[in-house]
């Protein structure tokens, strides 16, 4: 079974596919946010359409924030399972850990996004906690 993982942000989107079966999460792309009434949509379908050409069965949610950005993470979850079966994790410091991370690679950090690294980051620790 395949899942998609979510690293939900204001400006832009982390997604990562893992396989339950390797119980591997890598990075899968960003997605960016583009007319600011119809953000949520705009993502919604583009997860949506992900999920479909990934066959993902499922998707976890990262969520971090309290406040605007919980309430923002909880919409967009909902619209979400209209479509797939969703889960929301927390997933605080996750890009913050990414930043960290990548500041020892150097030059061989090029080409690696923070926001798809930070949502195979959070889709990898639910993976471990729950396969």
């Amino acid at each position: 079974m395949r899942i998609l993982g979510i690293d939900y942000g204001t400006k832009r989107v982390g997604v990562a596919i893992g396989d339950i079966d390797t119980r591997v999460a890598v990075p899968l792309a960003v997605l960016e946010t583009k007319n600011v009434k119809l953000k949520i949509q705009n993502v919604v379908e583009d997860v949506r359409k992900l999920a479909q050409e990934e066959d993902a069965e499922s998707v976890i949610v990262g969520q971090g924030g309290h406040g605007r950005m919980e309430k923002k993470v909880q919409e967009f979850a909902a619209q979400l399972r209209r479509f797939v079966p969703v889960e929301i994790v927390d997933e605080h410091f996750t890009t913050v850990q990414v930043e960290r991370a990548m500041k020892g690679y150097g030059k061989a950090r090029k080409g690696i996004d923070k926001d798809s690294a930070a949502a195979a980051l959070i889709l990898q620790g639910w993976m471990d906690a729950n396969i």
